[in-house]
């Protein structure tokens, strides 16, 4: 085998072309896969690096009626889980986010979690620095990431010791995590709270919650004992826990769940490349080998066994695999980095921290490049093992075998087939994005400089005082030249904060006794907020100055929720209840306004509840204040900060542009879509590269007989025809099988589409009216060079 290995190689040296080629092929399929298994095998595959990994769960609520589960519980909830679930060792619940938090030095926005002092433990993680929260930390302790330290005291063990403030409680910092834990996604603080809940109302799912699993149960069995006790607080209390169940789902799978499907997508779109460029290499390694029969035929000839010549296709084989393969992986290094600072940048995939080459990618690259070499080798090895002595030396070498040339054109129909079928599926993505694009938002995005702002508050007064000066805020940016109109609000489409829940109308029972509530989406809005939006106002006013906290409570509502509360009557002037606030208040609907898609492109126009921001001081602390400009948004952030500033040295403020926010919100479609067409593009490619390659062959074989054909009076314009038919043959079977690909794999697409049917006649026409002139062309090219031939130089060297 080495002597063949050796002879394999001097065979590529002399035709650098050929090797070159095969080498680039099968470096194209293998680094794409693996750069793209690198990415499925650290956001899916890879396990959490916390010592507890494989027994953290975390607690959901299932709505079994609506078939709808919600990452959250109420705080009832988890006391009675925590009470009575044996089969979970420890629960912690946490709530939070990006919040404002104050320091010496300033204020500013960093993840910040309100969580029960066992939280660590649940993860079995122990501070780096200082200790773990006590239960005598509540309200009073903090945790800091190693990071959040550095950046603000220099180092983990200068930060013990030290105070932050967030909404006018100060907390000393006891302890310090280790580099790279950050759980939640994006946390940076850690505060301690009561393993008391604060809000023990059973409607009010106000927190999420992990747990760690007893040693000896696994999450079956949690599910089963979390199914009784679900049962029995739906017996005891039949309105609150009516239909709702408790799920527990093992952190990791909650965690990936919601881009599992993208990514397998994607990997499977991927190997089709790979499938194709195999199908590429085999079909010039099959063309090289029937150039090579004199060769094969003169080696049986002086004893060369068919095993002999068969290795010696397989060692070519591997060289061009080993070759391919760790080009490859080269490719896939530097991939890799760049797919994990685009998709951190404009993804937001989860866990990209954990997306790197190591040692379960090197072993997937070894696998698909060996994997490579006997997909593309063994067809070539074959057929070199039934080379004819006899026939070949008499035929002199010329001539294709008949098997080989019947096996290249069915590999050719392959190719053209997958990658029909990708640039259909990825057509559909495309036209889904499109549509995703243009859809009617009910609100403009465009030349919008977006706040978000916190003001720290604990008493009422300090709420009332936050309204005040994000109002004094907004009459102040209203002055700064760029600036054509300013409002603030709580709950703005596709931003971080909002609420939802039900709401009750005209004296309704608003504890649903009677019946499950009507739900909405609720807004909490300042004076101006839907023209600064561009939202229409349908009828009735927008809010005022004068609807402020002593005064009486008014609402407006969407065209969506009249339909759905006031089917052909005018709502205003009737009564409307939500349960936003503790101690909630009948406000009078005063106006209506157009629907709006609240939490992106993709959702549908929903009721909503606007409600005046100074009428629910609680909740209007932290929010966006939206700045409409004739400028560019980005040049004004300087003068906004420091006029915000100027009216409260500790409000902590993050800018960016309603746009942006849009366009994250579409984070997911927007990757589909645009590695589905990259991987698309490079099928097409492969497949052009392998029809160029077999009519160049079949060119070739059929000089002699064109030169026949045009010496008896044939035109070029016949020649070309007769190639450019079989090529039509081709790929007219490969489009065939391609739209049967297609339309068999609907259900795997059919989720992914907004807009746009899986069988979407002008995405078919469009990839069909694409593809069909690169594939001509790749025909046309040495279907030209065949009529080219002079006739009396062929037949007489025939």
């Amino acid at each position: 085998m080495v002597q063949e290995l050796r002879y394999a190689l001097r065979a590529l040296r002399r035709n650098p072309l050929f090797t070159l080629v095969a080498v680039l092929t099968v470096a194209l399929g293998v680094g794409a896969n693996t750069a793209m298994f690198s990415l499925v095998y650290g956001v899916l595959l890879r396990p959490l690096a916390y010592p507890n990994a494989s027994r953290i769960v975390q607690l959901n609520t299932s709505f079994v009626q609506q078939r709808r589960t919600i990452p959250r519980l109420t705080g009832p909830d988890v006391v009675d889980i925590r009470a009575d679930a044996s089969t979970l060792a420890q629960v912690s619940f946490y709530n939070g986010g990006e919040l404002g938090v104050q320091l010496a030095d300033g204020a500013e926005f960093v993840g910040t979690y309100l969580v029960t002092p066992n939280f660590l433990s649940v993860f079995g993680v122990s501070p780096a620095f200082g200790r773990d929260l006590t239960i005598d930390d509540a309200q009073r302790g903090a945790i800091v990431s190693l990071p959040f330290a550095q950046r603000h005291f220099g180092s983990g063990a200068q930060a013990l010791g030290q105070r932050l403030r967030m909404e006018g409680v100060a907390y000393d910092i006891v302890g310090i995590t280790p580099a790279g834990f950050g759980f939640p996604r994006g946390a940076h603080v850690w505060l301690a709270v009561s393993p008391q809940p604060s809000s023990m109302e059973r409607t009010a799912y106000n927190y999420r919650a992990v747990a760690l699993l007893g040693p000896d149960h696994s999450i079956d069995t949690a599910n089963a004992q979390l199914a009784t006790i679900a049962a029995r607080l739906q017996t005891e209390y039949p309105v609150a826990n009516r239909n709702k169940a408790f799920v527990a789902a093992l952190l990791q799978e909650q965690l990936v769940g919601p881009v599992r499907t993208t990514l397998y997508f994607l990997m499977g779109a991927v190997s089709v490349v790979l499938l194709i460029a195999c199908a590429n290499v085999a079909n010039l390694l099959l063309a090289r080998a029937t150039t090579r029969q004199r060769e094969l035929a003169v080696r049986a000839a002086i004893g060369a066994s068919r095993a002999a010549l068969a290795r010696h296709m397989i060692a070519e084989s591997g060289l061009l695999a080993v070759a391919g393969g760790t080009l490859g992986l080269l490719l896939a290094i530097a991939g890799v980095r760049t797919l994990a600072l685009t998709t951190a940048q404009q993804f937001g995939l989860p866990r990209l921290e954990d997306v790197d080459v190591n040692g379960s990618v090197l072993t997937f690259a070894t696998a698909a490049s060996l994997i490579t070499c006997v997909l593309f080798g063994v067809s070539p090895a074959w057929q070199a093992a039934q080379v004819d002595v006899n026939v070949t030396l008499k035929q002199a070498g010329r001539g294709l075998f008949g098997s080989s040339g019947r096996l290249r054109h069915a590999l050719v129909v392959v190719q053209v087939a997958l990658s029909f079928a990708l640039a259909i599926g990825a057509g559909l993505l495309v036209r889904s994005f499109l549509s995703l694009s243009a859809v009617d938002l009910g609100f403009r995005s465009d030349s919008m400089l977006v706040v978000k702002a916190h003001e720290p508050a604990r008493t009422l007064d300090d709420y009332l005082r936050a309204g005040r000066m994000f109002e004094s805020a907004v009459e102040r940016l209203t002055l700064v030249n760029g600036i054509t109109s300013a409002a603030a609000a709580m709950g703005v489409p596709t931003g971080q904060y909002g609420s939802n829940g039900g709401y009750a109308v005209d004296g309704q029972d608003f504890r649903g006794r009677l019946g499950p509530l009507a739900q909405a989406k609720f807004t909490l809005a300042g004076p101006g907020y839907f023209r600064t939006m561009g939202v229409r106002l349908s009828s009735g006013r927008d809010f005022t100055a004068g609807d402020r906290y002593d005064r009486q409570p008014v609402a407006i509502i969407s065209e969506s929720l009249a339909r759905q509360s006031f089917p052909g009557h005018d709502p205003i002037g009737h009564t409307i209840l939500c349960g936003l606030d503790s101690s909630p208040k009948w406000m009078t609907i005063v106006g209506i306004v157009a629907d709006t898609r609240q939490d992106s492109p993709a959702s549908s126009l929903g009721p909503t509840l606007y409600m005046p921001l100074l009428q629910h001081p609680y909740h209007g602390n932290e929010l966006h204040v939206l700045l409409r400009t004739n400028v560019p948004p980005a040049s004004l952030t300087d003068e906004v900060s420091g006029a915000m500033r100027s009216l409260s040295p500790q409000v902590a403020m993050t800018f960016t542009t309603l746009d942006t926010m849009v366009s994250d919100s579409i984070a997911t479609p927007r990757m589909r879509t645009m590695l589905a067409s990259l991987f698309a593009g490079l099928a097409l490619l492969l497949a052009m590269t392998g029809m160029y390659g077999v009519m160049s062959y079949i060119a070739l074989e059929r000089v002699p007989e064109f030169a026949v054909r045009m010496a008896l009076g044939a035109t070029s314009g016949h020649v070309l025809a007769l190639v450019l038919g079989r090529a039509g043959q081709m790929a007219a079977l490969g489009i065939v099988g391609g739209v049967a690909l297609a339309l068999s794999a609907t259900r795997i697409v059919e989720s992914m589409l907004f807009g746009v049917t899986v069988s979407d006649a002008t995405t078919y026409a469009a990839v069909l009216l694409a593809a069909i002139p690169l594939i001509v062309l790749a025909a046309a090219i040495p279907a030209w060079r065949a009529t080219r031939v002079e006739p009396v130089t062929v037949l007489r060297n025939s």
